[in-house]
């Protein structure tokens, strides 16, 4: 059975070579009109600021992020990002607060870019006194995180040039998880566009 198959792999091309060719040449096709199609689509979605920031976790998680705004939109790489969002904690957070980020990238369909796990990030935050941008808003820099509500001024992050092919347009879907020995503190995806500047 399975010679047969081998043979069956190897005889229809080469008997059947003109629907073959149709076929493939078909294939090629649709596959290469798809992705232009994906293209235009993202084009207009992002061109008109569609970017989208969704709570992929529980109602009850004691991390409520109210909104999470990035301008430019989409992003430009290399260039400079604004981030401000507000939200509150229901309840005081210590810890060790684990990390999850897992990013995604969309061409025709959502392919895995890469996942990184932080154990704590207590622990990479700086030590000594906050950034004067934080400490005029009120917002804490170093675990625990007190309950009450907060709301950032918009801070700039510069990106750097990536040494690595991007296309002119890409769409990327970033989910972050943060948990408290294994209990989930909250869990937010943002989807938004790249342009390689």
């Amino acid at each position: 059975m399975k010679i047969s198959a081998c043979l069956l792999v190897v005889i229809l091309p080469v008997c059947c070579y003109g629907h073959w060719k149709e076929l493939l040449d078909e294939t090629l096709t649709t596959l290469a009109e798809r992705l232009e199609d994906a293209q235009m689509i993202d084009d207009i979605l992002y061109k008109q600021g569609k970017s989208t920031f969704e709570n992929c976790g529980s109602s009850s998680d004691p991390i409520d992020l109210v909104s999470f705004i990035v301008q430019p939109d989409p992003i430009k790489v290399p260039g400079n990002i604004t981030v401000s969002f507000s939200g509150k904690l229901s309840t005081d957070i210590t810890a060790p607060i684990a990390v999850s980020i897992v990013v995604e990238a969309q061409f025709v369909f959502w392919i895995h870019v890469l996942s990184k796990e932080i154990p704590d990030v207590c622990s990479m935050l700086p030590s000594g006194s906050c950034p004067p941008v934080l400490v005029k808003a009120g917002i804490p820099c170093h675990c625990p995180f007190k309950a009450g509500s907060y709301s950032s001024p918009s801070l700039t992050i510069p990106l750097p040039a990536v040494h690595s092919y991007i296309p002119p347009f890409t769409t990327i879907r970033v989910q972050v998880k943060l948990t408290h020995n294994g209990k989930e503190l909250g869990c937010y995806s943002l989807t938004t566009g790249i342009t390689s500047g």
